[in-house]
């Protein structure tokens, strides 16, 4: 299976999601019910232990592609 990322372009700068194995459906549902007015924001945990908030009005104002983990350089 491919890795897949999140790549989010805002006028703020880049950012980037990694997708763990297996939660593709539930990032992509966490995507469409922050662009709905569902969900507040997407909370991703580090490897570190460190949490990354992604607010849904960052994500209503980006570009949002899903990636596979090589495409991201050419992206």
């Amino acid at each position: 299976m491919n890795k897949k990322i999140v790549s989010i372009i805002h006028s703020t700068g880049k950012y980037t999601l990694d997708i763990k194995d297996g939660q593709l459906k539930e990032i992509q549902e966490q995507l469409d019910r922050c662009l709905n007015n569902e969900q507040a924001a997407i909370v991703v945990k580090g490897e570190n232990g460190e949490q990354f908030i992604y607010p849904s009005e960052l994500l209503k104002n980006s570009f949002i592609a899903i990636l596979n983990k090589a495409e991201e350089q050419t992206f």
